[in-house]
């Protein structure tokens, strides 16, 4: 029995440290800063939102409550997915998917949502442009996407800064 139980705690950490390894530990963005998110998200009804490295799906479940768009998050560490699962069962338009952000097409969505590691940032940028339609937006917070110019920057003293990016 406590194989089993020893065997189980093993994987658990060892999906959250390979989650950490590709470049997204589990650092949640604050509950102040959602607000400020939802702003610069402007999500309209029928649009498509979705959080890479989603976590718990803490953005995921405040944009489903405070807009009529779709939200979905995306997540590698087994424990965290299952938790971000659970919560979302509540908003029929929520829906969180288990998986690694480099092998999930991002070209129905209107908005990506990141808080990764910034050396992640510039992995995940030729995707972005890639898969992303013109006049999707990119929000990236704490860190900005190497070598793309913001389309705006939301400043606040002692929180940490928002990017803002139009896909051309």
């Amino acid at each position: 029995m406590f194989i089993v139980l020893y065997i189980s705690i093993f994987l658990l950490l060892a999906s959250a440290a390979y989650a950490a390894s590709r470049g997204a530990p589990w650092v949640p963005t604050w509950k102040r800063d959602l607000r400020r998110i939802e702003k610069l998200a402007q999500l309209k009804k029928g649009e498509r939102f979705i959080e890479l490295g989603c976590g718990t799906g803490r953005v995921c479940r405040y944009l489903a409550k405070h807009t009529e768009a779709e939200t979905f998050g995306i997540e590698l560490s087994f424990l965290q997915w299952v938790v971000a699962y659970f919560l979302s069962l509540r908003w029929k338009t929520t829906e969180i998917f288990l998986g690694d952000v480099y092998n999930h097409n991002l070209s129905s969505y209107n908005v990506v949502y990141m808080f990764l590691m910034p050396e992640t940032y510039k992995k995940l940028r030729d995707k972005l442009s890639s898969e992303l339609q013109p006049g999707s937006r990119v929000i990236s917070y704490v860190w900005p996407i190497p070598d793309w110019t913001p389309s705006f920057v939301d400043r606040v003293e002692g929180t940490p800064d928002i990017y803002l990016y139009i896909c051309k």
